[in-house]
């Protein structure tokens, strides 16, 4: 791996010097096997090709979150790029701890996904602002997606012999005739816990059925009858999952596909190298990938590993040219043949690409539809709300209508009390 370094934060731990000659580059990210095709191979093969040194610095996925915004506060500089779950760039361009790439020089060309690229904008592109941004205010380009996660179907291809289900109501129907406890076979599992984990899943229902979080300026509307009735069929399909899904997050539920007990789940696209090894799978070979059904209309869920330059970054111009780099086309295609998820159009097309990962098709087809969190700093507390609320509900499987309506309340309270018009 050449010099590049994976280490744990380490109170004093400090930068070393380059002995290059053309600097040091250091990344800050939350651990994830998704970048070790990133880390083990790309970051030595940039290293080669620049002189420019690399260090990776990661820890769990809270303990990241808060030194990188303890980073971003400070501006003491300890790092150069942040790796950001989608869902932390309103915060991080919002407070002012990302460089504006543009003014840096970066100029993104066509080749991207837009779905993907759209979420390093700031203020968003499209959607309602937060408030104190100037409704007049330029979207500007503050992040990179690094890698092109989104929720995909996961299907048994020896249940859905005929081709992945078109419609909700067919994964219902094939849980209801196949599903049989006795034996550990279950139509659907699900993540359940409450938070992020439960939102998520649920997310992709809600907006299939018609529904959405919010409507005009953040109005809160995860409660409307298409919320409802989501939710109310959510319940329907917990009847042919494992027990204690309420429980579940992404591990057990991945795990719950790989050994073979389930027919059927909406997961990142993290798992997909892992359902052809037969040394992690037990159904190697009969797990297919599609884009989730539809109700009323087909949406996926993004949830897109982001990259940005630190504001109080050491070696910007090294940055910049590892962006330059990594996100041309020809590596992005190389990155695909490696096993990595890309974010440009021609590396998902690539076909050797596409025969080393087959799920690669699907991935842009649900990217290309693909919808993000509401974009909001505040987003983390309605989803904690809601994702309380959602979770409750499969515990209890019913009170869907009333623990909406009183997560609705709380969230549309929680966004008043902080500057939002609500309605």
């Amino acid at each position: 791996m050449g010099s590049t370094a994976l280490v744990q934060f380490v109170p004093g731990c400090g930068r070393t010097t380059s002995t290059t000659g053309r600097g040091k580059i250091t990344f800050g990210s939350y651990a994830d096997p998704a970048q070790n095709v990133l880390k083990e191979v790309f970051l030595p093969e940039f290293e080669k090709k620049t002189g420019i040194e690399t260090e990776w610095v990661e820890a769990d996925f809270s303990s990241w979150f808060q030194k990188a915004v303890n980073d971003g506060q400070t501006q003491a500089g300890a790092f150069d790029i942040y790796v950001l779950d989608d869902l932390w760039m309103p915060r991080f361009a919002g407070a002012g701890y990302l460089a504006n790439l543009e003014e840096l020089g970066f100029h993104p060309d066509t080749d991207f996904v837009e779905s993907a690229l759209d979420l390093g904008y700031w203020p968003p592109k499209t959607g309602p602002r937060q408030p104190g941004i100037d409704p007049k205010a330029r979207p500007t380009l503050f992040g990179l997606p690094l890698i092109g996660d989104v929720q995909l179907l996961f299907y048994r291809n020896d249940v859905y012999a005929s081709g992945p289900p078109a419609t909700w109501d067919d994964v219902l129907r094939m849980a209801r005739e196949r599903s049989d406890p006795t034996k550990r076979q279950y139509g659907w599992v699900t993540r359940g816990v409450k938070g992020n984990p439960v939102v998520n899943s649920y997310f992709v229902l809600l907006h299939a059925f018609g529904g959405q979080m919010f409507e005009g300026d953040w109005k809160v509307a995860f409660n409307s009858p298409a919320a409802i009735e989501a939710l109310e069929f959510y319940l329907r399909l917990l009847d042919y999952a494992p027990p204690g899904v309420a429980e579940f997050d992404s591990d057990q539920e991945g795990q719950t596909m790989l050994q073979g007990n389930a027919f059927a789940a909406t997961m990142w696209t993290g798992w997909c190298g892992q359902v052809d090894d037969p040394n992690k799978s037990k159904v190697a070979g009969r797990i297919s990938f599609s884009v989730p059904p539809k109700k009323v209309k087909q949406v996926a869920k993004l949830g897109l590993f982001m990259t940005g330059i630190a504001a109080s970054a050491p070696n910007k111009q090294g940055a910049l040219e590892f962006f330059n780099w990594f996100h041309s086309s020809a590596v992005q295609t190389q990155f695909a043949r490696a096993g990595g998820t890309p974010c440009k159009v021609s590396a998902f097309k690539d076909e050797d690409s596409c025969r080393k990962s087959r799920w690669l098709p699907e991935t842009l087809k649900a990217l290309s539809i693909g919808l993000p969190s509401p974009r909001t700093a505040d987003w983390y507390k309605i989803e904690d709300i809601l994702g309380t609320a959602l979770n409750q509900t499969l515990i209890e499987k019913g009170n869907a209508k009333r623990r909406l309506d009183a997560a609705a309340s709380e969230a549309t309270a929680f966004l008043k009390n902080a500057g939002y018009s609500a309605g």
